[in-house]
């Protein structure tokens, strides 16, 4: 096989990988009704645990897995904001966002027991699209500050919201 033989078939594993990521984001979104509708909250340790035991035996799936994990609850919480009355992401705006900025101050579970670890809790900042301007984290007491510049745009506050409202979920 040549180079370009192998990302054709990287390409094509890609391809498969989009649709199935895309169908699981569907699955997601069909859990997050049911525990909307049901008053049930989204993160779930236990049941997160036990889908990484499944894969015990390969650690590097499980690094994947888990972030596509933590993407799902995302989109959950993202279904959980949309059905949320509209003065709750007012108020955030109004109330959260200093000169165009956010702060959140979290709580960390170093056992990963009832909250996100340190470790957990930048993978999710990681991931956002909100620059970060400052990020402290202290494993002694396991806290985390972090503060992230948010841009005077709907999209940007939005997606600032449900950070928000995702990490104070996850966290003590």
């Amino acid at each position: 096989m040549n180079l370009g033989e192998v990302r054709k078939n990287i390409n094509e594993v890609d391809d498969k990988m989009k649709a199935l990521f895309e169908a699981r984001m569907v699955c997601s979104n069909e859990i997050a009704k049911i525990k909307y509708e049901s008053g049930d909250s989204i993160f779930k340790p236990d049941r997160e645990k036990e889908m990484y035991g499944r894969f015990a035996d390969n650690s590097k799936y499980v690094a994947f897995l888990k972030k596509v994990v933590q993407l799902s609850r995302y989109k959950q919480y993202e279904f959980f904001a949309d059905n949320e009355d509209t003065s709750d992401f007012r108020e955030f705006i109004q109330n959260d966002l200093k000169g165009g900025k956010m702060t959140l101050e979290l709580k960390t579970d170093e056992n990963s027991e009832k909250g996100l670890c340190i470790k957990d809790i930048l993978s999710v900042v990681s991931t956002s699209a909100l620059d970060v301007v400052r990020i402290e984290a202290d494993s002694g007491n396991n806290n985390v500050l972090v503060i992230f510049n948010v841009p005077d745009d709907e999209f940007s506050q939005k997606e600032a919201y449900i950070l928000k409202y995702m990490l104070k979920k996850e966290t003590l």
